[in-house]
């Protein structure tokens, strides 16, 4: 268990991945990535994604760690023209403490961000606020308290509109109960730009080294004419260098997901989700392909 609750964006992160991770998006169909790094505390993330359209988006991240200060400075460049810098500095100024700046260009804006991050052994609290937009500035901040594995956050996101009326888009909740072994907790989710109010909760076991199962709940309360939706997954290790994944909802869809270690430094993962309530009808199934090499 690590020394501090975790970050808020984290809780619930084994569920997640067993139902989310490795299943085709509907943004993402094939995907080719390459990672590296170099003695000199450089390292690189390249990666090409093809989306359902065809088109194809490249990625190129560098990073450069400068140990002695705590400090990384790391770039994105897209081949949208999207280009972002960010320089970030931790245990400097306060054990646990992580300050970061970045500017990017996003849709013909520049936007700078201002970010903090500290991690205590019974809370951890982020905060950031961002600049640039026309549309307005966003104040997001976030609050996870916790002791022998129980844990209460909270996260807030707020829009402070310039052309358009200053407002809460989310407000997020989760309690929670974490061990090696499994995970329990409920969440809450109030999505105002979705018109959504939602309730849930999730539960991921560890059965052993080979097993894994989970489960999520979700309600929307704000949507009447919502069914309840329900999800369960798992995932089951082959061999040592072989992993299979699947996941069914009551809204008719399974996903089925394969990934095939070749060695420490390439992988290959398939998989695809299939819409049963409607076989023959247009996006009924997505499959994708990611290659990973290092």
């Amino acid at each position: 268990m690590p020394s501090h609750p975790g970050l808020f964006k984290d809780l619930n992160k084994r569920a997640s991945d067993l139902l989310t991770k490795e299943f085709p998006s509907e943004k993402q169909e094939n995907k080719v990535e390459f990672k590296g790094e170099t003695a000199q505390n450089v390292s690189w993330e390249t990666s090409l994604v093809q989306s359902k359209d065809g088109s194809v988006l490249g990625t190129f991240i560098p990073k450069y760690k400068w140990r002695p200060y705590g400090t990384t400075f790391s770039a994105e460049l897209k081949t949208t023209k999207d280009f972002k810098a960010e320089v970030a500095v931790e245990d400097q100024l306060a054990p646990g403490l992580k300050t970061t700046l970045s500017g990017e260009s996003r849709n013909n804006e520049l936007i700078g961000t201002c970010g903090l991050e500290y991690k205590h052994e019974l809370a951890t609290v982020t905060a950031s606020v961002d600049y640039g937009s026309a549309a307005g500035s966003a104040v997001k901040a976030s609050a996870v308290v916790g002791s022998q594995g129980f844990t209460l956050g909270g996260m807030v996101d707020y829009f402070l509109g310039n052309t358009v009326e200053s407002s809460v888009r989310e407000l997020h909740t989760v309690a929670g109960y974490y061990t090696d072994e499994f995970d329990v907790s409920a969440f809450g989710k109030l999505l105002n730009e979705k018109d959504q109010n939602i309730l849930g909760a999730n539960y991921f076991h560890r059965v052993n080294s080979d097993v894994s199962v989970g489960t999520e709940v979700q309600f929307d309360t704000a949507n009447t004419d919502t069914k309840p939706k329900l999800t369960f997954g798992g995932q089951f290790r082959l061999e040592q260098d072989s992993l299979i994944k699947a996941k069914v909802d009551t809204a008719g869809k399974v996903g089925l997901s394969f990934q095939q270690r070749f060695n420490k430094n390439s992988k290959l993962t398939i998989s695809g989700t299939v819409d049963t309530n409607n076989l023959a009808g247009k996006g009924a199934s997505t499959f994708g392909m990611t290659l990973s090499l290092s």
